[in-house]
């Protein structure tokens, strides 16, 4: 999201205290919540926008069918096994239900008194005992990139370039600018000036060239050419935003002139 990229990350906090607030942890009601789960995922895949959906989900079928859910209206299907011992993941129970299973309290519990069938073919497997968060996250981005779902421009780790000039060349700058051409801007110019030092049309440094302007023409004329497009679409909404956003401080831009 912080590229751009429409996505949406669905789990039981979302979706068990609304949509699914009805089931429990019965093998009846596990298979119905994924079954659920799989059908809002589809939808979000059909309007373009990537469904990451984090949940136990213990029996094999279950997983199949929500597979097949998606292999049916033609939309790609990734099963990441996020693979941790039932000791860390007791150790990471930050809500307290392992507790409570053990307790009794709760019944059905995964890994409790209820078993998981460990994934046999996963399309990735993400060992979170001896990674961070960061290292998760990378390997499950990268494998995204390689089977073309997110372009490869969007690093996470990239962070937001600004373009304003450090305070102690400020002298040095306003010496150069002496040299320089003059060309008047309107005050639309300066807002979109602004835009550009702040970050917010990353990676771009300065003003469209005609390579540049061509490519997201394209895209807002054939947004489903190709993936790609559609990040650049989106990129375009973006930035027409943080414009309006702009207008609002543009006096606190023009303080940084000389």
């Amino acid at each position: 999201m912080e590229q751009g990229i429409p996505a949406y990350s669905l789990d039981g906090d979302n979706l068990r205290t609304g949509l699914n607030c009805n089931l429990g942890f019965s093998k009846e009601d596990r298979e119905e919540n994924v079954r659920r789960v799989a059908e809002v995922a589809r939808l979000f895949a059909d309007s373009g926008i990537i469904a990451l959906c984090s949940f136990v989900s213990p029996f094999a079928a279950d997983r199949e069918m929500a597979r097949k859910i998606h292999e049916n209206a033609n939309l790609p299907f990734f099963e990441i096994f996020i693979d941790a011992s039932l000791q860390i993941c007791e150790a990471r129970d930050v809500k307290g239900l392992y507790k409570k299973a053990r307790q009794g309290i709760i019944k059905g519990f995964t890994g409790i008194d209820q078993n998981y069938d460990v994934p046999i073919e996963p399309d990735l497997t993400v060992n979170t005992e001896n990674t961070t968060v960061q290292q998760s996250t990378d390997i499950v981005i990268n494998f995204l990139q390689s089977k073309q779902i997110i372009p490869k421009i969007c690093e996470l780790k990239q962070p937001c370039l600004e373009l304003f000039v450090e305070e102690d060349r400020l002298d040095d700058i306003r010496k150069e600018i002496k040299t320089l051409p003059i060309v008047e801007i309107g005050k639309l110019d300066v807002q979109w000036l602004q835009v550009l030092a702040e970050g917010w049309a990353a990676p771009l440094k300065g003003f469209m060239r005609e390579n540049e302007y061509l490519q997201v023409s394209l895209s807002l004329m054939y947004p489903c050419i190709k993936r790609k497009s559609i990040v650049i679409f989106n990129r375009c909404n973006i930035l027409t935003v943080c414009m309006k956003m702009a207008f609002r401080s543009t006096n606190q831009f023009l303080s940084f002139l000389p």
